[in-house]
């Protein structure tokens, strides 16, 4: 088909996606505001102009599946659909980031800990800039990101890839995190040893880093008390806040709101901490309030001292 043609079925492949991700032409006609019968009919209509058929609609109340032609063209609309963002987005530029769309994906801790003060500062500086924030582990980060719901990405552990180009990177310091008044709060570094026999607040075995720190405590001989395991550094801070027991954390952002704990630098772990690190998808072209975003991290990352 010509691309003239194709152009012409933008609206039924709006509306393909919508069914393909949905599973059901009421459900998509709801998201779309329209009769079931118009989205049938685009649907149909594209698919007499593909000269394919784009679902099994032989399933009764299991729902549709997409065809195999089905599930090229949604693979491929992807792409389209971040194009059509990406233009969306440089049209905007035209008015200085007056109506840009940031889409960010970023893994928890630093959404809590990093990014407040980051968007504020956009917001101020852009005050017709959209934001949409999808906070995720790095994995379901990345598949977004090939998906083209997000432009950008902030986080840790993303795999060494080619179609994943890395803006920047900060490696932070390891720390050992307590409340106030317990007795490592007056010292300015331990190390692995002096945590033996304490109560242990860990991140949970969907995080790297448990993995990390386990190893590193049977290299050591060391015995702690594991009262609590959780995959969210927010609550593992504020539980050691509380007096629970004591954490370990790659860095100490805490922009926004400043809790009452200490953090001991650790000193003398047996591996390296893994880097935060801001990244897009290799050969799209980015968005400008992605790129924006991508010289605040930069700026951030060049003053920040672990």
């Amino acid at each position: 088909m010509p691309p003239s043609k194709i152009l012409g079925r933008l609206p039924g492949l709006r509306h393909f996606i919508e069914v393909a991700q949905l599973g059901s032409f009421r459900a998509a006609a709801e998201k779309l505001h329209v009769a079931p019968s118009a989205v049938s009919k685009q649907i149909k209509n594209l698919e007499l102009a593909l000269d394919v058929e784009l679902f099994r609609r032989d399933r009764g109340r299991a729902g549709l599946e997409l065809t195999e032609a089905g599930e090229i063209l949604l693979f491929r609309c992807a792409s389209v659909v971040n194009e059509l963002t990406i233009a969306q987005d440089e049209i905007d530029q035209l008015q200085g980031l007056q109506r840009g769309h940031l889409r960010l994906g970023v893994n928890e801790v630093l959404a809590s800990d990093l990014l407040p003060g980051l968007l504020r500062d956009m917001s101020y500086n852009h005050p017709g800039l959209k934001f949409t924030i999808i906070v995720e582990n790095t994995r379901e980060i990345v598949a977004r990101m090939q998906d083209g719901d997000i432009d950008i990405a902030l986080g840790y552990n993303f795999p060494p890839s080619a179609e994943i180009e890395t803006l920047a990177t900060l490696r932070r310091r390891t720390y050992v995190v307590t409340a106030l008044d317990h007795p490592m709060a007056r010292l300015r570094t331990v190390r692995l040893e002096n945590i033996e026999g304490e109560k242990m607040i860990f991140p949970d075995a969907s995080i790297p880093m448990r993995q990390l720190l386990e190893d590193a405590l049977v290299q050591g001989n060391i015995a702690v008390r594991e009262i609590m395991s959780t995959n969210s550094f927010t609550l593992l801070r504020q539980m050691v806040e509380s007096g629970m027991g004591i954490g370990i954390v790659f860095g100490r952002f805490l922009q926004t709101r400043r809790e009452k704990i200490a953090f001991v630098e650790l000193t003398d772990l047996p591996f390296d901490s893994p880097p935060v690190a801001c990244c897009r998808m290799a050969g799209r072209t980015p968005t400008a309030s992605s790129v924006a975003f991508a010289a605040a991290i930069k700026t951030l990352f060049a003053n920040y001292g672990g």
